[in-house]
């Protein structure tokens, strides 16, 4: 696979995390800590229909740019 691809599966992955976990949260009650430091680092990311959405984006950009990063300096070094 190439960076690019790891980095839209590593992006759609942390995305989908994210909207099960707040989705979880909020229906078992108060939000937890690690979920509001989450909502403390992405701007915009509350715990609305709208705010889950924008939490979404910030996840998939996050989780994007890590997975490139991360697999094109593991490409760098071992192949």
């Amino acid at each position: 696979m190439t960076p690019f691809e790891i980095g839209i599966l590593a992006g759609m992955i942390w995305a989908f995390i994210l909207v099960v976990w707040a989705l979880a949260e909020i229906t078992t009650g108060e939000p937890g800590p690690w979920l509001m430091l989450v909502a403390f680092i992405y701007e915009g990311f509350n715990f609305t229909p709208r705010g889950i959405l924008i939490g979404a984006g910030w996840a998939f950009a996050d989780g994007f740019i890590t997975g490139y990063v991360v697999s094109f300096i593991i490409n760098w070094f071992f192949f």
